[in-house]
């Protein structure tokens, strides 16, 4: 996620913008020491994210200029909430006029494929539905960064079906 060259880059985590996860390890590590007091600022000034809340800052020593937090709640609850947080982070990508939006797995962690399935299905349609009633929109690109072989083919498959 630290090496794609986007606006923004979505980093999924908890109401705390915790940067443990996959996605966090990853920023925290390019972005170093100024990336992690911009997360404690925005934690200080914003306050801790509602489920499915997103907040904004700069990016910090990777190619994205900015990362969008959103909150994925954990557990059996999570992929429920897929769609409305994939629909406020375009909310806020469109606020923010960003034109090309990276998204990684929302959902990663002892996730079984069925449930890998259902969220890359939750993610796809909020999108499809974003865009179908927004007006106008500053995004341009929204491009999925997968690092798994499973992931890959399950979004693959599932993108596919939405051609047929």
């Amino acid at each position: 996620m630290a090496s794609v060259t986007v606006d923004a880059a979505v980093h999924p985590t908890n109401a705390n913008f915790s940067l443990a996860g996959e996605v966090g390890q990853v920023l925290e590590k390019a972005g170093g020491k100024e990336f992690q007091q911009e997360v404690r600022e925005l934690l200080a000034s914003h306050g801790p994210l509602e489920s499915a809340g997103v907040a904004i800052c700069p990016g910090h020593h990777f190619p994205a200029k900015h990362v969008i937090h959103c909150h994925v709640p954990a557990g059996a609850s999570a992929v429920e909430h897929l769609e409305k947080c994939v629909r406020n982070c375009l909310e806020l990508a469109d606020d923010k006029n960003i034109r090309v939006l990276a998204i990684p797995p929302l959902i990663t962690h002892n996730t079984s494929p069925s449930q890998k399935q259902l969220a890359a299905q939750a993610v796809l349609r909020a999108i499809s539905s974003y865009f179908v009633n927004v007006m106008g929109s500053s995004l341009k690109q929204v491009l999925f960064v997968l690092s798994d072989m499973e992931s890959i083919g399950i979004y693959a498959s599932e993108l596919a079906k939405l051609d047929s």
